[in-house]
């Protein structure tokens, strides 16, 4: 499945810039899950209906894909992410998203986002919350 791998994280670049959130989910198996800096471990579907409602817009700009060697099932997607959240408010941040596939899919059981919370709450707070 590896080979699919590369696939599925440039559909969810290309689905996250067009703030397509119900490809993202058709990304995830059943009880895939998502583990945010801001938000914590929730399930997949839960966490992309929270960000779907806390943005205006997103720009994705990929800079790198990193595939697992031999039968790893994870990879990871790095890209650039401008988020445009309801109140107008533009934050800008690189991000390294690590997936973790179900064993024999290429259905996405867990992705852990990575990226340095601290520049986006000094400048921004947390806009997550209403």
């Amino acid at each position: 499945m590896s080979n699919n791998y590369e696939t599925v994280l440039r559909r969810y670049m290309e689905a996250l810039g067009a703030s397509d959130y119900a490809t993202i989910k058709s990304l995830f198996a059943e009880d895939g899950t998502v583990t945010s800096p801001f938000l914590g471990l929730m399930p997949a579907r839960d966490f992309f209906d929270r960000l779907g409602v806390a943005t205006k817009g997103n720009v994705i700009t990929p800079i790198d894909v990193f595939l697992p060697s031999g039968d790893q099932q994870h990879a990871v997607a790095y890209f650039r992410y401008d988020w445009t959240v309801n109140d107008g408010t533009l934050i800008t941040f690189n991000v390294m998203d690590l997936f973790e596939f179900q064993p024999g899919t290429d259905k996405v059981g867990a992705l852990i986002l990575i990226y340095d919370t601290h520049p986006i709450r000094q400048t921004a707070g947390n806009k997550y919350e209403s």
